[in-house]
């Protein structure tokens, strides 16, 4: 190995991937000196896999509309899901932007790419403090939190090396 490829070996091993969906999530770093990932961070939020009626939602109820209302449902229309679900996932994303937050602050690590869906990501990285959102390495949107470990980490494998 020369020295180019050991310095750029060290730096992925300071590099977080955190592999996330809206339920849950894990944060694995690179070995040196051999293959794989170790998961160093876990994160589960079982609320956020429940069916909406096992939380307590139940359907809006209906209402008739008046002069002028173009409103067919007695739900608020703000724009915000306020679902127990919901809810749950905007937790789950706050735990893990803290937690990254405080693992760059001690210098645990140097550096995250992120690999999650589209929302999930985005509100991981909106909720990370703004002087820790230039850690952020990359993102690749993909769920890949059910794959078999060999593929995951040929997956990562191909994050690191820009394929």
């Amino acid at each position: 190995m020369t020295m180019r490829e050991t310095t750029r070996e060290g730096s992925h091993a300071r590099r977080l991937f955190l592999v996330a969906n809206g339920s849950r999530a894990k944060g694995y770093r690179k070995r040196l000196a051999e293959s794989g990932y170790d998961p160093v961070m876990e994160w589960d939020e079982p609320d956020a896999r429940r069916p909406d009626s096992a939380l307590g939602e139940d359907k809006p109820g209906r209402t008739f509309p008046s002069a002028g209302s173009g409103q067919r449902s007695a739900m608020e229309f703000d724009g915000i899901d306020d679902s127990p679900k919901e809810h749950a996932k905007r937790d789950l994303a706050r735990s893990i932007a803290g937690d990254l937050a405080a693992a760059l602050r001690a210098g645990g690590i140097d550096s995250v790419v992120v690999v999650a869906p589209p929302p999930v990501a985005r509100a991981v990285i909106d909720h990370l403090p703004a002087e820790q959102r230039a850690a952020v390495a990359g993102e690749d949107h993909h769920d890949l939190t059910g794959l078999p470990m060999a593929d995951l980490f040929a997956r990562l494998d191909a994050l690191r090396h820009g394929v």
